[in-house]
């Protein structure tokens, strides 16, 4: 009899084990709307660079470009590299992790946005994402943090050893997702920043240390 589509999952699945780290997505979903909600931020972040960085709609396609891009780019090296894949988790998810534990010890928040009259289609996307994403929460940036872990995966991987041109635009499309966060004031220099560092210093870990064989007991389903 032949196996239908669900049967061959469940099977990919039992022999790839790895990819329930992608359950942690809806840990994630849940802690930040419940945060986005019910978090008062006591700490306003702002600089003056901000105040010289020009409002665009134009940037809100790249600031949307990230939200196939964050569940694409995870999707892609669970099927393609399991390696690839649990560096990106490992980076990704512990800076996210990192980011909400900052969101609950320092409640912060962003004054930045001024009223957008809807004159085209992009002003109105803007007024969509700020109507469901309230200026609070912002500082490690969750946006900059897995849009730079992407880019640095995607530097490192050998799955683009013979397409350099598909890498420099992805990467080069994840830099242009963090810059789109300060021109359509959903964050401020200081959030860019510092989602760049947590990535960054995630990535000396991820890279430089054999943290597989520290988590192995713990996580051995994952490895």
């Amino acid at each position: 009899m032949k196996k239908g589509k669900i049967e061959i999952l469940k099977e990919w699945i039992a022999g790839h084990k790895y990819c329930y780290a992608m359950l942690y997505l809806v840990f994630y979903l849940v802690v930040f709307f419940a945060l986005d909600f019910t978090m008062e931020p006591k700490y306003i972040l702002h600089c003056a660079l901000d105040d010289r960085i020009p409002f665009c709609e134009y940037f809100i396609v790249f600031y949307f470009a990230w939200y196939p891009a964050f569940f694409l780019s995870l999707v892609w090296y669970m099927l393609c590299d399991k390696g690839d894949f649990q560096q990106l988790w490992f980076i990704m998810f512990n800076g996210i992790t990192f980011c909400l534990i900052c969101y609950v010890l320092f409640p912060n928040g962003l004054n930045l946005r001024e009223e957008v009259p809807n004159r085209n289609i992009f002003c109105a996307l803007v007024n969509l994402v700020r109507g469901v994403d309230a200026p609070v929460n912002v500082c490690p940036s969750i946006h900059v943090s897995s849009s730079v872990s992407i880019a640095l995966v995607t530097a490192k991987s050998r799955l683009f050893t013979e397409y350099r041109g598909r890498k420099i635009a992805i990467i080069l499309l994840m830099i242009l997702i963090s810059i789109s966060t300060l021109f359509v004031k959903q964050h401020s220099v200081i959030d860019v920043v510092c989602g760049a560092a947590v990535s960054l210093v995630l990535y000396m870990i991820a890279y430089h240390t054999n943290w597989r064989k520290l988590l192995k007991g713990k996580l051995k389903v994952l490895l």
